[in-house]
């Protein structure tokens, strides 16, 4: 209305920001919380208890086996010759680099020694398996 009225006084010619930058700041906080949740993808395991279990895991390459024999290789499905090529990439980088190894406890027993044989011969000498307390 005041610039139908032709008064040049009354007229807002700029636009205050802060309230828009508050809220994609929040925005961004939200977004950087989800994403290290998200990061986390759930591969449905049931792992089998260990009463001596250590209480924290080391910083290592997550390798899982699900029930149904399918690997992955920190959250992301590769064949068994991509994940040696990438242990073996992992252990030129870092000769100390670890691997905590999950498997369903469904899983037959040759399953996991052959991933414990593959990791071996990535050159992997760090390696554990993971279990959880009863």
């Amino acid at each position: 209305m005041a610039a139908a009225a032709g008064n040049d006084e009354d007229i807002i010619s700029s636009i205050n920001i802060t309230p828009l930058v508050d809220i994609f700041l929040v925005l961004l906080i939200i977004f950087m919380i989800t994403s290290s949740v998200i990061d986390q993808r759930e591969i449905a395991l049931q792992v089998p208890k260990a009463a001596n279990a250590g209480q924290q895991a080391p910083k290592a390459s997550g390798l899982v086996v699900d029930k149904d024999g399918n690997t992955y290789l920190d959250g992301q499905k590769l064949d068994t010759a991509s994940i040696a090529a990438v242990l073996r990439g992992a252990v030129a980088r870092d000769p100390e680099h670890q691997v905590l190894i999950g498997a369903d406890r469904e899983l037959q027993y040759q399953k996991v020694v052959d991933i414990i044989d593959l990791v071996r011969g990535a050159g992997i000498t760090k390696y554990a398996l993971k279990v959880v307390r009863p």
